[in-house]
């Protein structure tokens, strides 16, 4: 993992996740603990925006990931999971804060 991966993950993943649990509320998934749910719905972006950058490398949509910049681009969001992460437990702290807690007790 390096520096800069884990602090674009986690600017990166920051404004999505407090969107997510602004308006997904209780359940997500089998999830209702909201730190979970934070880490889970991290991983799951994390995942779209690889799978988004692969598509790009085999296709070359949009020329992201030509030349040194590219591959520069694909280590540093290939490394940022552990950013992506922090971002949705930061979120998901900052939802229970602002919001409170909205999940249903199981």
């Amino acid at each position: 993992m390096s520096f800069w991966g884990f602090l674009t993950g986690l600017i990166i993943g920051l404004v999505p996740m407090m969107v997510f649990f602004r308006y997904v509320r209780g359940k997500f998934l089998f999830f209702t603990n909201p730190y979970l749910k934070g880490v889970v719905a991290g991983f799951l972006l994390w995942m779209i925006i690889n799978i988004f950058f692969w598509a790009e490398a085999q296709v070359n949509m949009f020329g992201l990931l030509r030349g040194e910049e590219g591959y520069s681009t694909m280590y540093i969001i290939t490394t940022s999971l552990q950013g992506f992460l922090t971002a949705g437990l930061l979120a998901a702290f900052a939802a229970n804060k602002l919001w409170g807690n909205k999940t249903p007790k199981t």
